[in-house]
């Protein structure tokens, strides 16, 4: 893979020899090598085109046999049922391929969909070729029944739209970048895989972009995909860089194509293909110095990715999007030669949006795309993972300026812009960053500041996608972050570490990723707004939005403000907007002494937080002129008991005495989640729950492996 010499989350690691499995095969007349699975809904009919690829084991000679095909539901009931002769002659190449149509009644399928939006039914697909009276091959496979369109109407405000709709519904796409789950593939086990996809829909996601400078996944990869409902955006494997477009190359680029998409079509999770990562941006942009044969260049990614990465993929599967590049202006830039005058344009296509010299939790910053398929910043790994990657007993192992982070850090000025970025938003700690405790307080600046960083543009994308502005930016339809997971332990940009350890940006993308959700916010006139964001209609429920002005020196809020929230409610517009002058006035507050925090419930019910609370800063944490020394305590670790998540949940109930930022509970040695994390404390007591991997026998033992930490202890 191109990621094995490197990129700026990971080592230069180059593999040698086969990664997989070798396996000897034999047939007496022919095999079945792939199918290709298309359904479509006509009417009353879901209709599916099957095409069967076969390798015969000679040239001209014709073999004469009985396809049988089956389609049975999750319960084993047999739903339809297909028996047909055929006679096939292998070609040149000792290929001959078999195509069927299938019609099945809509009222007999539910039909595959994303997670938030419907189940993600399977059913089960077999196909049999028989001859002599002999079953000569089987291939079995697991199938949904979905439509996916990628839109891009004109707008009378300029540009176009650029989303997919899937069987009909137009879907936000919430998720991250999956990189290599290692740097040495062949480590990579299905359970692994299971658990981080698991953990996507843990934090609310529906898509993950698999990213163009790694590998075609693992199937494993795609049928856990299929089960769970996430979307996949799938790159072909060309990154960053400018290919050749030799004869040789191209022949082999052709093979790789045709094989990878016969393999991957069937699964109803990749709903888009796209022909390579950000090669289009680079050519524009000269990035590698390709301005001075500008037009050889473009000459050259025409003929690789439109001539014939596209054209093959048009040919193979026509069930699907394609586009050429990420970021790209989708038919924008093929109007223009491919190469677009501005990839990066908020009125076409998709963004990759990276800025590390900017104020990141002020939306001021961000754009206003139709997409937005990667935007991150970076975070120190945790102590759990450095701990296992460093000496214990060198001290410059454990030091933030020290030889061994240096070297894991592969993103130029990395260090240097998290220490910008923390410094800017909550000031250095008072240790001394060469120390082992400098580290560690560092650790958890970066992983917080990231945190944020990304809540804010997250929630800046939702909040955009119904909103329209004057120069016809805005209805974006995607946030994909950057990045993911880990391939090893470094400093990066993502949100689940190797090894599987969530990190606070996963804590929080349960929260900015829910499909109910309230946006505060701080708009550029003066003044602060609530919205209720929410994917589907059905998802938003009848409640009371309360607002509150807090002090950061007591707990008891100063003012609240309560709306009740409808089903009237516009996509876009706020629900509460208040000038934060008159709020200062109200409640003698400046900007430097208060904040303002949500939280939406269910006055039928009495359910509290049917919406994540949230919460918006009105200034930089060394600003801040009343922050106190929280006491923040373990008082209560409750029973096992088993839940939805966990057969071993555990209650444990924090108390704190003053408002504090960000705390993060760690369980030490013991693997799970919490149910929320790097939070903002400001209630008198707390309960959360912990969801363990592993049996807890022991209550006790648990407790003691838990620790705390809260910003105040970092920056007083």
């Amino acid at each position: 893979m191109q990621a094995s010499f490197s990129w700026d989350w990971g080592p230069a690691f180059p593999s040698m020899g086969l990664w997989k499995a070798v396996s000897l095969e034999t047939y007496e007349a022919l095999t079945l090598r792939d199918v290709y699975v298309a359904t479509s809904l006509n009417g009353t009919n879901w209709q599916v085109d099957l095409r069967l690829y076969c390798e015969t084991i000679d040239i001209g000679v014709s073999h004469s046999g009985t396809w049988t095909v089956r389609l049975v539901d999750n319960n084993g009931v047999l739903i339809h049922e297909m028996v047909a002769d055929s006679l096939l002659t292998g070609n040149g190449d000792r290929e001959a391929t078999a195509q069927y149509q299938l019609k099945i009644a809509a009222a007999q399928i539910e039909p595959w969909m994303p997670n938030g939006y419907g189940n993600p039914t399977l059913y089960n697909l077999s196909v049999s070729y028989a001859a002599n009276g002999k079953v000569a091959v089987t291939k079995e496979m697991r199938i949904g029944f979905r439509t996916v369109v990628l839109v891009e109407d004109d707008l009378q405000t300029g540009g176009r739209t650029f989303y997919l709709q899937v069987n009909d519904v137009p879907i936000f796409l919430k998720g991250s970048n999956w990189i290599p789950a290692d740097v040495l593939p062949e480590l990579v086990t299905t359970e692994y895989i299971r658990d981080l996809l698991t953990s996507c829909v843990d934090a609310n996601m529906n898509s993950l972009r698999v990213w163009g400078g790694g590998i075609y996944e693992l199937d494993a990869f795609y049928q856990i995909a299929d089960e769970l409902g996430i979307l996949i955006w799938q790159d072909f494997m060309f990154a960053c860089s400018m290919y050749p477009t030799t004869s040789w190359f191209l022949e082999s680029v052709s093979v790789e194509v045709v094989q990878q998409v016969r393999r991957l079509q069937y699964h109803p999770s990749v709903v888009l293909w796209a022909g390579n990562n950000e090669n289009e941006a680079a050519l524009r942009g000269n990035w590698y110095g390709t301005i001075g044969n500008f037009d050889l260049y473009r000459q050259d990614y025409i003929i690789l990715y439109v001539d014939t990465i596209r054209e093959i993929v048009r040919k193979e599967d026509p069930s699907r999007p394609f586009v050429v590049s990420s970021p790209s202006n989708g038919k924008a830039s093929e109007e223009e030669g491919h190469i677009a005058r501005d990839p990066y344009s908020e009125l076409y296509g998709d963004v990759h949006h990276y800025n590390y010299y900017v104020n990141a939790w002020n939306t001021s910053s961000y754009p206003r795309p139709r997409m937005s398929t990667e935007y991150g910043f970076q975070a120190l790994p945790s102590v759990h993972s450095w701990a296992a990657v460093s000496d214990p007993f060198n001290d410059d192992d454990w030091s933030f300026n020290g030889a061994l982070l240096s070297n894991r850090q592969h993103h130029p000025l990395g260090n240097f812009e998290m220490e910008l970025q923390v410094s800017s938003r909550f000031g250095l700690p008072k240790s001394n960053l060469s120390s082992r405790t400098g580290l560690l307080d560092m650790m958890y600046l970066t992983q917080m500041h990231q945190a944020q960083a990304i809540k804010t543009q997250t929630q800046h994308y939702r909040r955009h996608r119904y909103q329209l502005a004057e120069n016809g930016a805005g209805l974006t339809m995607a946030a994909l972050y950057w990045q993911l997971n880990d391939i090893w332990q470094a400093p990066s940009w993502a949100s689940i570490e190797y090894g599987g350890r969530w990190k606070p940006l996963h804590y929080f993308a349960v929260d900015f990723f829910a499909p109910l959700l309230v946006i505060l916010t701080e708009l550029g006139d003066g003044t602060v707004a609530a919205f209720i964001h929410f994917d589907r209609r059905q998802d938003l429920v009848v409640g009371t939005l309360t607002v509150s002005i807090r002090s950061w020196d007591r707990l008891d809020p100063l003012a609240t403000f309560s709306s009740l929230i409808n089903q009237d409610v516009l996509p876009g517009e706020p629900v509460w907007v208040r000038s934060l002058t008159e709020l200062f006035n109200e409640t003698n507050c400046t900007r430097e002494s208060c904040f303002i925090t949500s939280s939406f419930s269910d006055p039928a019910t009495g359910q509290e937080n049917i919406a994540p609370p949230n919460y918006v800063f009105l200034t930089s944490f060394p600003n801040i002129a009343n922050m106190q020394m929280a006491n923040v305590q373990i008082v209560d670790v409750g029973t096992v008991y088993a839940t939805e998540k966990s057969e071993w949940t555990v209650n444990v109930t924090l108390a704190t005495d003053y408002v504090a930022a960000f705390v993060w509970i760690d369980a030490g040695r013991i693997a799970g989640t919490f149910s929320t994390n790097g939070f903002l404390f400001c209630e008198h007591f707390k309960t959360i729950k912990f969801y363990s991997k592993t049996q807890i026998i022991d209550t006790e033992e648990f407790r003691n492996e838990l620790s705390l930490i809260h910003l105040s202890q970092i920056i007083l």
